[in-house]
């Protein structure tokens, strides 16, 4: 531990003092002069949006070597009221945690596994919808819990949709470059011709399994694993490693995504030249998208994974199917106008929310 120069720990909900990052610095005794940096309240993607950080860290100080911890501690945000909202989390987030090493020093190459593309975040929260999607909050008897309203999955699609839209032109292949550009030609035809020369396509998706090998999709449960499997049109076995993760562990938070990765690696392998999408997604609403490329073939063994003992799952051994097709109870009926969409959003927006204010009038 001692050649670590920088660390950066992160829990959303746990958030003791002394930090996670005087914590781990006291237990493997790293030098005096180490930058530790410890972040709370950053939700599930942080263990992805992270990485901006850790990459302009090691831009501002070249050849440094990075330890990045992302965590999750759960037992202080264990709810013991009667709020529906507030209990969903005790049956759906668990204790998880993860730790990797990273670098831009060139005597590391041999023995790196991955190289970092491409990194981005995007950040919803300037809207009041997006920002108390999920919250720490206390009930109408003044116990605290972590409530997730109604307008979280469909915050958390617009947001992911976003980072990935933005991601999108950087990794295509030169053949999408091609198909995209056909694609807005027509547009432009159909609509200088109103319609007349050719009718226009539907807008250009790449076929995303063209773009990556592999995907880490945040494991934040059952229904936003399949949003996000249908808005990518995503196969289930793109998807399989992000629902093992979920069946085995549940969400982990900001280490869901580097579970999955530590899946691939312990049953199926990366082979050298592949790439890897890992997305993560979490209250505020914030979302980061993260591009690596294997240098080197990878086949561990992790022991979180040992149980498997190095055979992958199938669509048989899940509790729930991914291969059917899948409509959430928040998919907009194609009986609704975008005027009546509107008033479900003005009437989720204006319904009543506990407050510390609202305890205290009590």
């Amino acid at each position: 531990a001692t050649y670590i120069d920088i660390l950066i720990t992160n829990t959303s909900i746990y958030r003791p003092t002394p930090s996670i990052a005087s914590l781990v610095i006291n237990m493997f005794k790293m030098r005096e002069d180490v930058q530790a940096y410890h972040l709370g309240g950053m939700g599930c993607a942080f263990g992805v949006v992270g990485l901006n950080m850790v990459r302009d860290m090691l831009k501002a100080h070249p050849g440094k070597i990075c330890l990045f911890v992302s965590s999750e501690v759960v037992t202080s945000a264990f709810y013991p009221g009667q709020r529906k909202e507030a209990l969903v989390t005790n049956a759906l987030f668990r204790m998880g945690g993860t730790a990797s090493i990273l670098t831009n020093n060139p005597a590391w190459r041999s023995r790196s596994k991955y190289q970092l593309q491409h990194c981005l975040r995007v950040h919803t929260g300037a809207t009041d919808r997006a920002f108390s999607a999920l919250n720490w909050e206390p009930d109408e008897e003044g116990i605290n819990g972590c409530v997730i309203t109604k307008t979280l999955p469909s915050e958390a699609a617009s947001v992911l949709d976003k980072g990935v839209r933005k991601m999108t032109p950087r990794i295509m292949t030169w053949g999408q470059y091609a198909e995209a550009a056909v694609n807005y030609f027509q547009i432009g035809v159909a609509r200088l011709s109103s319609g007349k020369l050719c009718t226009a396509p539907r807008p250009y998706q790449p076929d995303y399994t063209r773009c990556a090998d592999y995907f880490l999709m945040h494991a934040g449960g059952y229904a936003i694993l399949r949003g996000v499997q249908k808005g990518l049109r995503l196969p289930a076995e793109q998807m399989l490693p992000s629902f093992a993760s979920l069946r085995d562990f549940g969400n982990t938070s900001s280490a869901s995504t580097w579970y999955t990765w530590s899946y691939i690696e312990s049953t199926v392998g990366v082979r050298k030249g592949q790439t890897v999408l890992q997305v993560g997604v979490g209250g505020g609403m914030k979302s980061g998208v993260a591009y690596w490329r294997a240098l080197r073939d990878v086949r561990d063994s992790h022991p979180c994974w040992a149980h498997l003992g190095g055979k992958p799952l199938t669509e048989a051994d899940l509790p729930r199917p991914i291969s059917n097709e899948y409509k959430s109870i928040f998919d907009m009926p194609s009986t609704r106008t975008a005027a009546e969409q509107q008033q479900v959003i003005k009437a989720t927006d204006a319904a009543p929310r506990v407050t510390y204010t609202d305890v205290d009038k009590a």
